[in-house]
Formats: C-alpha cells, structure tokens, sequence
C-alpha cells in the first residue's frame, strides 16, 4: 500500500489580517508554507496543524518560531551545501532544502567539418539525454539526492518551475527518478486541480505535496486530503463451488 501523502499548503496573510486571527480555511492541512517575517506562532495558534514550514526564515530574525522548534522547519532554496551551513550554525533546529527541478530541452547541434568524405549531422545535447537535472550546481537530479543524503538532510522539496507556469499537473516523472531512495520527497509545482493530486496518489513515491492558497480555499482540506487518498481497484475473487453444490442458476 502506497505510503500516506501528507498535504502542504501556501498560506500568507494579506496586510491587513496580520493583527487578526487566522483564518479557517487552512485549518487540518498537515503543514503550512509561510513566510516566518509576517506570520507569527501566536497567530497561527486558532489554527489544527502538524507542521509550520518556514520558508526563507532566518532563526537569528525570527526568534519566536526557534521557539516553536517542535513543529517548525526551516526550508532553505540556496541549495544542499548552504542549507548544510545554516544547521551547522543552528543545529537544534531542522532544516530542509528546497531545489529547483528542471528538464533540459531536447536540442541539436552540427557535428563540424566531416573528415575526408564522411558526412556532417547533427547530434542531440547529452544533457537532455541524461534527464532531470536541479538548479544548484545544474546537476544531475540523481546526483543531488545522493548529496543530500550524504549531507545527512531527511527530506528533500523539489519544485518544478515549469510546471507551476503550466497549471497542468505536477511533473511526476521526476519521482520515477528518486523512488525507493533514502529521503522523504516533497514535491511542489502544478498542483492547480483536485485531479493532479489524485494522479499523484495513483502514481505514488512523494511523502508530501505543497499546494497553493488558491486550489485550498476552492476546495477545503477535507477534499484535497481525500484526493490524495490511493483508491484500489476491486479485484476479482473466484468462487470455488463445492462437489455437492449445485451451479449458479440451477434449481
């Protein structure tokens, strides 16, 4: 059975909430992204969730969440090795990195001058080839979960460009890549209908998926939380008919 998916959820305060209590729709989403700046722990407190992930926080500014340090997160986008320097200077606190996934463009190129009479063609970009690649470094995507684990790092965010520009569905294949491997992945980018996250469920491989303020005040938590819930299929089981019973539809 496919490991449950728990759902993150954008949530920023427009100015003039920021003195009033939040509001309810956030309530029972497994996590919030927020910007620690213009949200404080004691606004959030009317509110029923797991985590508070702390997106772009800076522990030295934002002391009153280091005090919350049970359900924070502190989530770093300047790449593996800087978010590797933030835990070292804070190391009580926990800390993930978020990297930008991308796919290179299939492109080509001449070959050159042929030698002697052989022919000149064009030849394919080997970086597309070889796939999904991150944009710390433009590495290898393969390469940058088998850094973060080396790095000690227990999950990974990876946020897909593209894909938010499009609005039509998450890029799943970028599971396929790090399936089964040592980290929990949260994946980000395109999640604008109820119907990405279901494909999401089927597919499986991501311990999370963060969604925006838009697609959770449209449809609710209890909805997105029920979308992410893997439906099985019913099997068919035969029946065995005993020696003395008669077959279907006998008299």
């Amino acid at each position: 059975m496919s490991e449950e998916i728990k759902l993150f959820v954008q949530y920023q305060p427009e100015a003039e909430e920021t003195q009033r209590e939040a509001p309810a729709w956030p309530d029972g989403a497994d996590g919030l992204v927020i910007n620690p700046c213009g949200c404080t722990p004691e606004r959030l407190g009317n509110l029923a969730f797991e985590t508070a992930l702390l997106l772009g926080g800076d522990p030295g500014r934002d002391v009153e969440w280091c005090e919350d340090g049970e359900r924070g997160r502190w989530i770093c986008d300047q790449g593996l090795e800087a978010t590797a320097r933030l835990r070292e200077r804070w190391p009580d606190l926990h800390w993930v990195p978020q990297l930008t996934v991308f796919k290179p463009e299939t492109s080509y190129r001449f070959s050159g001058p042929a030698v002697g009479e052989g022919f000149s063609f064009y030849m394919p970009d080997t970086a597309a080839i070889q796939g999904w690649r991150v944009s710390d470094g433009d590495v290898l995507l393969s390469e940058a979960v088998t850094r973060a684990a080396e790095l000690g790092f227990d999950s990974l965010w990876l946020h897909s460009e593209a894909a938010e520009a499009r609005a039509k569905g998450l890029d799943l294949e970028v599971l396929d890549k790090v399936r089964g491997g040592p980290l929990s992945i949260w994946l980000s980018g395109g999640a604008s209908k109820l119907k990405y996250l279901q494909n999401l469920a089927r597919a499986g491989g991501a311990s999370a998926v963060v969604v925006g303020e838009a697609l959770a005040r449209e449809s609710g938590m209890e909805r997105l939380k029920q979308a992410l819930i893997p439906h099985v299929p019913l099997q068919q089981v035969p029946i065995r008919i005993g020696r003395g019973d008669a077959p279907a539809g006998a008299v």
